[in-house]
């Protein structure tokens, strides 16, 4: 009896060192505080994964160089992502990643998705900058 309940014990510590691997593993993928640009679909899904394990929330920030109003609310964005550090803030150009502008339908820049355990539970469509405030706020 007391062997198994030594080998339970040591099952359980080997999960708990291998839980606390994988979520050092995904934190090591993400720069707190930061804007991560991404540049494909494969890139995406890690980091998205990434937040995921980690429970936090992911800011998909969709914009375009010749884009006026994502050149103002750019730095906003940044600053948001320098304020919320527990969030994941990442940054996609339509022009240069198309599968993954085409793969989220994206028909007006700038527009944001909101990530959470995988699943998008909101977005904002055009550079308002309250709306995207509030919603970091209430998410994160």
């Amino acid at each position: 009896r007391l062997r198994k309940e030594r080998e339970l014990k040591k099952v359980e510590l080997e999960k708990q060192r291998q839980r606390s691997t994988k979520a050092a593993q995904a934190k090591s993928l993400l720069k707190d505080g930061q804007v991560m640009g991404i540049h494909n679909r494969s890139e995406l899904e890690t980091k998205l994964n990434a937040a995921a394990k980690l429970g936090r929330l992911a800011v998909l920030y969709f914009t375009a160089t010749w884009c006026g109003p994502c050149r103002v609310i750019s730095p906003v964005y940044v600053s948001l992502a320098e304020k919320y550090p527990n969030a994941v803030f990442l940054k996609i150009d339509i022009d240069e990643a198309r599968d993954v502008a085409s793969q989220r339908n994206i028909s007006s820049v700038p527009t944001f998705f909101f990530i959470k355990d995988g699943k998008e539970i909101d977005k904002v469509v055009g550079a308002d900058r309250s709306s995207l405030e509030r919603m970091i706020a209430q998410y994160a």
